[in-house]
């Protein structure tokens, strides 16, 4: 894909928004319902607008190395296959966020080799022409939050009823917990699910550093004492 195609969606480094680009659309999978608008830029927020422990969040479940690797991440599929294996479930995803957003904009659900090609070409592709907090952006602004909700703007007021600026820590951590199986994890409709969900994100984010194993444990057991 020609890198005009993704200025339409989003600005190269230096640029300016583009404040009427085309809406994509997506095929159905598990996770997300067919022929949903993938990108609708009138939804989108900015990088101040997005809470700082969300993205920490989101970084420490989906790609603890977003800021140090390039478009793909070895060490990361390593860690993530080994993880997996020892929990006997999925806690980690092997793919970066770079891969994970230009498939969720461009691409097919199709599990083939080709489409798995085109996502490598053009996560080096994205990584190439944009910063890393574009990229971040533009995956938290598209990805998919389960219970119909696109984007993180939309996440936060269908399931907490307040823009993302004012999310506490709890709602930070059970939004970033959904990306990797939003029906699965859905609080609305899997609320023990959810909830289970966020308490192994704060606790990555404790291990990880970016908040204390009390606070962590303080968000776990206030998130529905609202």
């Amino acid at each position: 894909m020609k890198e005009t195609h993704l200025s339409k969606i989003f600005p190269r480094r230096g640029q300016h928004r583009n404040p009427n680009p085309a809406a994509q659309k997506k095929t159905g999978s598990k996770n997300s319902p067919a022929g949903s608008v993938r990108v609708d830029r009138n939804k989108f927020i900015s990088q101040k607008e997005i809470p700082d422990l969300l993205k920490k969040g989101i970084i420490a479940t989906e790609d603890r190395r977003f800021y140090e690797h390039g478009a793909i991440d070895p060490i990361g599929v390593t860690r993530a296959a080994v993880t997996n294996y020892f929990a006997g479930h999925t806690l980690e995803g092997g793919s970066t966020i770079t891969q994970q957003t230009v498939k969720n904009i461009f691409l097919s659900n199709d599990r083939t080799i080709l489409r798995k090609m085109e996502e490598l070409a053009l996560a080096v592709q994205l990584e190439k022409y944009y910063t890393k907090d574009q990229i971040l952006e533009l995956y938290l602004n598209t990805i998919y939050f389960g219970h119909g909700a696109y984007g993180l703007k939309e996440a936060s007021l269908t399931y907490f009823g307040k823009e993302p600026k004012d999310l506490d820590l709890s709602q930070c951590a059970m939004l970033a917990g959904l990306p990797q199986a939003p029906s699965a994890y859905d609080p609305i409709d899997h609320p023990k699910e959810g909830a289970q969900r966020m308490t192994v994100v704060l606790t990555l984010m404790a291990q990880q550093g970016y908040i204390s194993p009390e606070d962590a444990a303080k968000a776990a057991m206030n998130l529905w004492l609202k």
